[in-house]
């Protein structure tokens, strides 16, 4: 082939982005995800209505929501991006894709396009169905929409970051689903167990755990201080000690593009020196 006749960069990176997107659907994937987050956040909306549970505004209503955008998120994007770059050297249509004249990076950027636009649009369905409830009680005029506007941006950059984490575990493996299973137990585990351990037991402040600059997402709805102790006697003398922390929102975000550019970058070499086996 006449290289001069290639497409251009952008064309294939469309052409990356259009096969990515039209994965996530037709394996089912996309609309999974979507009828999970669908379920969780009416749940949570029903209950609150059914509950009477409006909060103390409606700033507090939806930091409720907000507030668990953290953990879902991960869950998200580990489904999202888990296998993103191992499928390229776990089947025989990546051998092949790779073998192409085209650009490994150029590959990348539109895999991770289409990733994020997926993400994107599962969390704004996640913040749209809780914003019906906080409506209902507070009406429109008692919806904070600067601060809703400033979650929405933390949210999209926090689905940034965990993409950028879930395709660098994803270049780490060969195969797909190994890649997937090992991508979901660390970002979900692992960062749960080092939240647990290492801010909420010893103390310290978590500043390098993902999950923790997530928490950061509903801060501009809801202050919240910056380290809490509260100490819970539990009988004979004895008391247990207990750590609560929560980023400034400058922190938050510095972390959280720290994660982004980081593990995208060390994505993008692994995946443009990684040996393709046939």
């Amino acid at each position: 082939m006449d290289l001069a006749q290639l497409p251009s960069d952008f064309a294939q990176w469309r052409t990356a982005f259009a096969r990515q997107w039209r994965f996530y659907l037709r394996t089912s994937r996309f609309l999974g995800l979507l009828l999970f987050v669908l379920i969780v956040v009416v749940a949570f909306t029903a209950v609150s209505i059914y509950q009477h549970d409006s909060g103390a505004s409606g700033a507090d209503y939806m930091y409720g929501a907000a507030g668990e955008l953290g953990t879902f998120g991960i869950i998200i994007g580990a489904f999202i991006g888990g296998d993103a770059i191992a499928m390229d050297f776990g089947s025989g249509t990546g051998y092949f894709m790779l073998v192409l004249p085209v650009k490994r990076l150029v590959l990348l950027l539109g895999r991770f396009a289409a990733a994020f636009v997926t993400s994107l649009i599962l969390i704004v369905v996640f913040f749209c169905v809780p914003l019906l409830g906080g409506i209902y009680f507070w009406g429109v005029a008692g919806i904070p929409w600067l601060g809703f506007g400033e979650s929405v941006l933390l949210a999209a950059l926090y689905a940034l970051a965990v993409l950028s984490t879930a395709f660098f575990f994803s270049a780490l493996f060969r195969t797909p689903a190994v890649s997937m299973v090992a991508t979901i137990l660390i970002l979900f585990l692992g960062f749960v167990i080092v939240d647990a351990v290492v801010g909420t037991s010893l103390g310290y402040e978590p500043w390098f755990s993902l999950l923790y600059a997530g928490s950061v997402i509903g801060l501009p709805l809801v202050a919240q201080p910056h380290h809490t102790v509260m100490t819970t006697h539990i009988g004979a003398g004895r008391t247990i000690t207990t750590h609560t922390w929560f980023p400034y929102i400058w922190e938050g975000v510095v972390i959280l593009v720290a994660y982004f550019v980081i593990f995208l970058v060390i994505s993008a070499v692994i995946y443009q020196y990684k040996e393709t086996k046939g």
